[in-house]
């Protein structure tokens, strides 16, 4: 209803817009048609509206300009055929304008499918690409596709940011996830429970224990907002 209405009322402010400009003569009147799509694709802009078909966006103030002409001209404020083309110029409006949001809007990193003002899409925290949430994003381990697929690692290599966050190697146990031993892997135990994991696991998990869910305080910044410490 929200929507019906708002697209009721700016077709409305545009059909007002291109009559009174029609009054003005011919010059007015396709400076008013453009005008017209003009202020009828900002209107649906701010007030973001979302059209059950897209192209309604672009065909409803070429519709608007020609009912304001149709009325002038059956009340016979104006005789002049060429008034008609304040539709016309509504309509070079609108297809700018769609072409402009065609070539401008963005693409997905990996599919390159266009990525739309309302589209859900994520960047990667691992490689920055930004990449839709449909088909490239890995909601479970929050990457995105190639990054799953290549095993690409976000958490510092060095062993000294390892012994800040989860202290010192250990000697003992198995890892939690994947079942490595001390002798194949650099185990490093949670903050939280103390249980072992080899630092691929928890850089596959983001930096989060498999048991308890506790997170490593110092995460690469990229990768914090996805993640929910505890």
């Amino acid at each position: 209803m929200r929507r019906a209405f708002t697209t009721v009322a700016c077709f409305s402010v545009c059909f007002f817009v291109q009559f009174v400009s029609i009054l003005g003569g011919l010059a007015w009147a396709i400076v008013g048609g453009a005008l017209t799509a003009v202020i009828f694709l900002l209107l649906t802009v701010f007030f973001e509206l979302d059209f059950p078909f897209p192209w309604l966006q672009y065909f409803l103030p070429v519709v608007a300009s020609l009912a304001a002409t149709l009325i002038a001209f059956i009340g016979g404020i104006i005789t002049d055929p060429l008034d008609w083309w304040a539709a016309a110029a509504a309509g070079a409006v609108s297809c700018s304008w769609l072409v402009y949001q065609t070539q401008s809007r963005r693409r997905c990193a990996l599919c390159d499918q266009r990525l739309g003002s309302s589209a859900l899409a994520f960047e990667c925290p691992r490689c920055t690409l930004e990449v839709c949430a449909d088909a490239c994003w890995d909601s479970t381990h929050l990457r995105c596709r190639l990054c799953e697929q290549n095993h690409v690692a976000i958490l510092p290599p060095e062993p000294r940011w390892w012994d800040r966050q989860l202290g010192a190697r250990v000697n003992q146990g198995r890892c939690q996830m994947c079942m490595a031993t001390p002798d194949k892997a650099d185990l490093r135990c949670c903050g939280h429970c103390g249980r072992p994991q080899c630092r691929d696991c928890w850089d596959q998990a983001n930096g989060q224990c498999s048991r308890c869910h506790w997170t490593i305080p110092d995460l690469p910044e990229k990768l914090r907002p996805y993640m929910l410490t505890q």
